[in-house]
């Protein structure tokens, strides 16, 4: 079994836990996910089986969230399970809310929550937080490509959709939103909507997926390795030239593609693996045993 899944996290349910489940499900080892929800977060938790978690750090695709933010109050987690630590009667409008969002868009410089799982001297922020320990989270640049505020839910709460790059928090955007508007600000829902081309169309309920599991069904909801990198170019080769690259080899290559970039190879019947140009040749960074 190698492929990808899509699952729509529940609420109240950490990523691994899902991952937990779905690996006793599944009666497998191998199992990892691209992206962590929080715990109260919902929505696409992309999970990679088998030899597709070989390829879960090339699977780095921009997301889409929806979430609301509630002003005139603040957490120290940034979301609505943390503990109150801070209160403000400023609750701004949207028409002042509008205008801060455009200085969000582009490369933003951002520091992560404290309840993280970004680490700090070797720790996770989130661990050192919870010891009430003192210390200061480095900032590192994120790209934004849109943000909108949707409308009001109440006097106190906005709705919000973001489109952003990997490694972006959202509770960092309602915390700076807060601010920068001269209040205080924390995300009180968030669902991850899109990830790359999959959609919410394309999810399924963890539930719902251990009853196919059941039936036997589940493959059909199962996406490819080679589907799920489908941004990434790819390299048709024939397969003396396929023997040679599962072989550690590489082969001669002139198209105009940088040293860095990545490129999927495939023969005309199976996906082989990744590879990246070097010195004019395509040589081997990962192989696929499928």
């Amino acid at each position: 079994m190698n492929g990808w899944i899509f699952i729509d996290k529940p609420k109240n349910i950490t990523s691994f836990k899902v991952i937990q489940r779905l690996r006793k499900i599944l009666n497998i080892k191998k199992i990892g996910h691209a992206g962590t929800l929080d715990p109260f977060a919902t929505g696409i938790l992309a999970i990679a089986i088998g030899e597709a978690t070989k390829s879960i750090r090339y699977f780095d695709q921009n997301k889409v969230y929806e979430f609301d933010v509630f002003f005139g109050e603040s957490k120290d987690t940034d979301d609505i399970t943390g503990k109150t630590l801070e209160k403000s009667n400023i609750i701004p409008c949207i028409e002042v809310i509008n205008k801060c969002l455009k200085t969000f868009i582009g490369k933003h410089n951002q520091v992560p929550p404290k309840y993280s799982a970004v680490k700090v001297n070797g720790k996770r922020a989130y661990k050192l937080a919870r010891s009430n320990q003192r210390f200061e989270i480095k900032s590192k640049d994120v790209f934004i490509k849109s943000l909108k505020c949707l409308g009001a839910k109440n006097r106190s709460e906005y709705s919000f959709i973001v489109e952003c790059s990997s490694g972006t928090y959202v509770r960092s955007i309602a915390r700076d939103l807060g601010e920068m508007l001269g209040t205080y600000a924390y995300v009180s829902k968030l669902r991850r909507v899109k990830i790359g081309n999959i959609e919410e169309k394309d999810i399924i309920l963890l539930d719902k997926f251990e009853e196919l599991v059941h039936i036997g069904e589940h493959f059909e909801v199962m996406h490819t390795i080679r589907d799920v990198l489908d941004d990434i170019p790819a390299v048709l080769i024939d397969n003396e030239v396929c023997r040679r690259f599962q072989n550690g080899l590489g082969f001669d290559y002139n198209c105009k593609i940088t040293e860095t970039d990545h490129l999927l190879i495939e023969t005309k019947s199976k996906f082989i693996g990744i590879g990246k140009v070097k010195e004019g040749k395509i040589k081997p960074v990962r192989i696929f045993n499928l």
